[in-house]
């Protein structure tokens, strides 16, 4: 007879004591109710007393051999989860560096950087922004341990986490239209937003000249709500920071979407990676 308590077991058990239900128990933990009622019996049958109260199917409470096990099992699974976020935490110090566009640092990145101490208290984030192609490149060749980077949709073995629709804003003109060269706002050469706008320009035969090139996200809102020319944005960055949308009057062709990639160089501690990853694709990247 096994004398070793399952934690999955473990779980299940807590499940129907506090939903006080076999089937919402199986339906919360992703299983069938005749799996979850087969553990409980094999439970059972290892601890050598009934845990459940039951009448006619319905679940009344543990016994009292089963409140007792209830206790400890909080604690197993307690411990379980230490041990677990232990093992996959990084060492002391460890550090890790971070790469992302500047427009995260403008949209929930607080938060995000609040969440990733609390889950990754060992960790110490060094984050640098740049343009996509060089954040791809970096986390390519091992100078940085994640990037979030903008590209053209692909077909890459490294998935992408989100495409983003872009549009035109800007303050249009007739006399803009009429003018040969589209005067742009835009970040240095790599970034992605930058490649899209001169793509779609280049598909119509439109002159351009890059009237700003901005450093940063308010930098850029800050050229594109004075006049001075037209950004290509994501739809979305572009509305939550109330930018008028181009409209036809500008003659500017249509933008196609942007993909938004994580990289994850080779040799770095992959569960942590995703994790701190997770959080800020969560909270940055489709804010």
């Amino acid at each position: 007879m096994a004398t070793t308590l399952d934690i999955d077991t473990l779980r299940a058990l807590l499940a129907i004591i506090d939903l006080k239900s076999f089937s919402r128990a199986a339906e919360q933990l992703g299983r069938s109710q005749s799996a979850i009622s087969l553990q409980i019996a094999r439970l059972e049958a290892v601890v050598g007393h009934a845990l459940l109260e039951r009448i006619r199917g319905r679940v009344l409470g543990p016994t009292a051999k089963g409140a007792e096990l209830v206790a400890h099992a909080r604690e197993m699974i307690a411990l379980n989860a230490r041990a677990i976020a232990a093992m996959r935490g990084p060492a002391a110090r460890e550090r890790v560096r971070l790469g992302m566009p500047a427009d995260f640092l403008e949209r929930d990145f607080a938060s995000a950087l609040d969440e990733v101490r609390a889950r990754f208290p060992k960790a110490q984030l060094s984050v640098r922004t740049d343009v996509s192609a060089r954040l791809a490149e970096d986390v390519s060749r091992g100078r940085l341990d994640l990037a979030f980077y903008k590209r053209a949709p692909s077909n890459e073995a490294r998935a992408a986490i989100a495409f983003e629709p872009m549009a035109w804003f800007g303050k249009a003109t007739a006399s803009n239209r009429s003018i040969g060269a589209v005067p742009l706002v835009a970040f240095a050469d790599g970034c992605a937003y930058r490649g899209e706008a001169l793509r779609s320009l280049s598909l119509v035969g439109r002159e351009w000249t890059i009237a700003c090139e901005a450093r940063s996200l308010s930098g850029l809102i800050g050229a594109v709500e004075a006049g001075l020319g037209y950004a290509a944005l994501p739809i979305r960055l572009g509305e939550r920071k109330s930018l008028q949308r181009t409209g036809d009057l500008a003659g500017l062709p249509q933008l196609g979407a942007v993909e938004l990639a994580l990289g994850i160089a080779d040799g770095c501690n992959l569960p942590v990676a995703r994790g701190i990853s997770g959080i800020i694709a969560e909270r940055c990247a489709l804010a």
